[in-house]
């Protein structure tokens, strides 16, 4: 990643990782695409899932294949969003 496309609040793709984060701090559960499509502000779950995918990719998020509310922000992503919210 460079530093010219080092990821910001209001990056879509990151208000995703936020997002889980912020489900799974009230929840013992991951949210639904559809949970997280309505607190991103998303028009489609198609997009949601996408931005899932390469969060997925990219090692921030990690899911079980197959296993509903399986979505959790890895140790990597925890400390992105630190890093980027100023908190760690």
């Amino acid at each position: 990643m460079t530093s010219s496309s080092f990821p910001h609040e209001g990056d879509r793709k990151f208000e995703v990782l936020f997002a889980v984060q912020e489900y799974r701090s009230t929840s013992r559960e991951g949210p639904t695409v559809e949970e997280l499509r309505q607190a991103v502000g998303l028009a489609s779950r198609s997009t949601v899932q996408f931005h899932i995918n390469d969060l997925v990719g990219d090692g921030f998020l990690s899911q079980i294949p197959g296993k509903r509310r399986s979505l959790r922000s890895t140790k990597k992503g925890d400390l992105l969003v630190q890093i980027i919210r100023g908190t760690g």
